[in-house]
């Protein structure tokens, strides 16, 4: 594991030198149309143009009196042009805390806990002609619930995540992480019959519930936490840390800034030359990959934890997740937006 130092000239233009740069621009964010169904743990992506939102979680009851984690099987897709929102097909199972990611424009979902027991089917959502539908893909050979999920290529990569659903208690207050992974797998979805290999365990502390990203090249995460136990401190930590696919190796990267603040990982999206990261405190940085810098863009509207942000036809868009005016257990219906301009 090593430092990551100066990118050479070849290392700028993988990472998107000479793309759309947000360095000198300005991030300016709306409110859209809220969320039908709000909730948490979803799977997010971009198939058929439209953000697609699968599957989460919810509390029943209300303030002062959440009774009981529940876990759904819903999809809806989002239009970035209308901003409005269309009922899909439901997922084959309820499904929260799972991971996802496009590819060819499909989103696979595997990994995640139904309510009852972990998943281990791998379920694709594609757009067919009039109609957006649900396939199984087949079977993992693992457990993971909050296992962070990318593409690169045909390429799908899942890290980490824990190989139980580990409630805090009965009501299903999340999570402790005693059964966390270290684990990279990769699938070749052009070649599903090849079944996962195993790649380079990630460095650093053992933890879960970190975000992770990529930016073609090379899987980025960062954050974490670690509770050893449902009555243990919660760690937090600052870490970034890189893999780069071609060599096969990680590394770690510049901490991120004011982590203390957020009680979530950032949620990642990487757009032209650098990575955004917003978190549940409306902070919002750019991390430029060549440099290792950061630089503070202009905050969300309101304060909200999201599970995952997507950037499609020049906008960054992020549904939902958990708000904090209702106690941690509401669940958010806003919609934001964020657009890059002068």
């Amino acid at each position: 594991m090593t430092r990551l130092g100066p990118f050479s000239l070849a290392a700028l233009l993988r990472c998107g030198a000479g793309r759309m740069s947000a360095k000198n621009e300005m991030l300016n964010w709306s409110l859209s149309t809220p969320m039908p169904e709000p909730r948490s743990d979803y799977v997010a992506g971009v198939v058929g143009g439209k953000m697609i939102v699968a599957g989460g979680t919810f509390w029943t009851g209300s303030k002062g009196n959440w009774i009981k984690k529940q876990f759904s099987a819903s999809t809806h897709a989002f239009d970035p042009e209308s901003q409005t929102w269309e009922k899909l097909p439901d997922l084959p199972v309820p499904l929260g805390a799972a991971g996802g990611t496009v590819i060819g424009d499909k989103l696979y979902v595997i990994g995640g806990f139904t309510g009852s027991q972990v998943n281990r089917r791998i379920f694709v959502l594609e757009k067919r002609p009039g109609a957006y539908a649900w396939t199984d893909a087949g079977e993992a050979p693992f457990d993971r619930v909050y296992p962070r999920v990318v593409a690169v290529g045909a390429s799908l990569y899942a890290v980490g995540g824990t190989t139980k659903f580990e409630p805090r208690d009965p009501t299903g207050t999340c999570c402790s992480s005693k059964t966390a992974t270290r684990s990279l797998m990769v699938l070749d979805t052009s070649h599903m019959q090849n079944g996962w290999r195993e790649l380079a365990s990630f460095p650093g502390p053992l933890r879960f519930y970190f975000s992770a990203e990529t930016d073609g090249h090379s899987i980025w995460m960062f954050s974490g936490i670690y509770q050893d136990g449902p009555t243990a401190p919660i760690t937090t930590y600052d870490d970034v840390d890189r893999y780069d696919i071609a060599r096969g190796q990680w590394e770690t990267g510049k901490k991120l800034p004011h982590v203390s603040q957020a009680t979530n990982p950032p949620s990642p999206v990487f757009v032209g030359d650098g990575i955004v990261l917003i978190n549940d405190f409306r902070k919002v940085w750019k991390l430029d990959l060549a440099k290792q810098t950061y630089l503070e863009l202009s905050p969300l509207p309101q304060a909200a934890a999201l599970d995952r942000f997507v950037w499609v036809n020049h906008k960054i868009i992020g549904a939902s997740g958990e708000n904090f005016i209702e106690s941690p257990r509401r669940r958010s219906e806003w919609v934001f937006i964020g657009r890059f301009g002068k």
